[in-house]
């Protein structure tokens, strides 16, 4: 769904909500609440992407031509994804994180390209069973922006549950996979955003 239509930055609504205090102060922390969301399931995109990337990269010298499109094609979906919240996350006015994740996720010394095959697809359904709650996580902010009128908001947050939605649909369709159990719930993947 890429008709999104751009939220002004907080600075903006701030401007133009000088007017009535309470009504600001609600949409402007409704707003940074919401980066901090966007932010924690962009992070677990990214670490989403690093688990398909690195199967993928093992892919290569594999005979099955089939395997190696699967994950390329997912990979270029997570990678859609996390641009797609990130560009969210500057249109709500704050920094982009991706770059700084990003290079932290090209590192070919980090953990996950030692990991065996079987060990990244539990890693890969533990990010996509995280990011099976932003719709839950979601609603509460769309409901809020209702109630504060901040349609903007609300258009932002059905934008996301959709891109999100779609990649999760692609995932568990083409690798369903249980979630890793040592790994704590979805919620901490978050890193404390919510």
């Amino acid at each position: 769904m890429n008709s999104h239509k751009k939220v002004q930055p907080l600075h903006l609504v701030a401007a133009s909500l000088n007017q009535s205090g309470a009504r600001h102060d609600s949409v402007v922390s409704e707003r940074m609440a919401l980066v901090e969301l966007l932010q924690g399931y962009l992070t677990i995109t990214v670490e989403l992407h690093q688990y398909v990337n690195s199967l993928e990269l093992r892919l290569r010298n594999v005979s099955f031509v089939d395997v190696r499109q699967l994950f390329h094609r997912i990979g270029a979906a997570v990678e859609q994804c996390s641009a797609f919240l990130d560009e969210r996350i500057l249109d709500l006015g704050a920094p982009s994180q991706r770059q700084t994740l990003r290079l932290l996720g090209h590192n070919p010394v980090d953990a996950w390209h030692n990991l065996s095959f079987a060990t990244c697809i539990q890693h890969i359904g533990t990010r996509t069973h995280a990011l099976m709650g932003f719709s839950t996580q979601a609603k509460e902010f769309m409901d809020r922006a209702v109630i504060n009128g901040d349609y903007n908001s609300l258009h932002l947050v059905t934008d996301c549950i959709y891109q999100i939605s779609q990649l999760v649909a692609l995932i568990q369709i083409h690798i369903p996979a249980d979630p890793l159990p040592s790994l704590a719930p979805p919620q901490s993947l978050l890193h404390g955003a919510l």
